[in-house]
């Protein structure tokens, strides 16, 4: 199957859909030509905003910490693709841009390509970088000893009391 080339894409962003603790994550691009909105994990949309801030620290820069979350947010009609299954990333340093590559997991037979390509400039890499780190934290509690996700309400069986007793925040 092809690649879709997305030219100088004006809307890279990612979002979620649904509750915290029940929540899909979506990666969504726009050009002048497309709008591709593709699910992803979350761990897939973090690793890509750690990595944009990754190559940030190499041009000596950080995440945007006042971009404009309305302009950040995912546009209608939200119909994804497919399901992300590998990402890449490369910095073009004499350029000044991040090219991205996001392939397909089980594409079936009736999508028209399998893996979508683009390039963001830097201002549009720290935008992002900076609502996505914004975006996860956005999800349930974390218990303050183990870490992990608790239930509403603050509880969950953490392994750091081996099982025993509730925790609440």
């Amino acid at each position: 199957m092809p690649t879709l080339s997305l030219d100088r894409p004006h809307h890279v962003t990612a979002g979620t859909v649904g509750e915290p603790g029940n929540r899909t994550f979506l990666l969504q691009v726009e050009d002048e030509d497309h709008r591709v909105t593709v699910v992803a994990e979350k761990g897939q949309v973090a690793g890509i905003a750690d990595l944009v801030s990754r190559l940030l620290v190499r041009l000596d820069l950080a995440p945007a910490t006042d971009w404009d979350a309305t302009a950040m947010a995912l546009r209608q009609p939200i119909d994804p693709a497919w399901r992300v299954g590998e990402v890449e990333l490369a910095l073009d340093v004499d350029v000044g841009l991040i090219a991205v590559r996001v392939g397909g997991l089980d594409v079936d037979g009736d999508a028209p390509f399998d893996a979508i390509e683009f390039a963001i400039d830097i201002d549009q890499a720290r935008r992002l970088a900076g609502h996505v780190d914004e975006l996860v934290e956005q999800g349930r509690p974390r218990c303050r000893l183990c870490g992990r996700p608790m239930a509403e309400g603050g509880g969950h069986v953490c392994p750091s009391t081996n099982g025993h007793g509730r925790l609440t925040v």
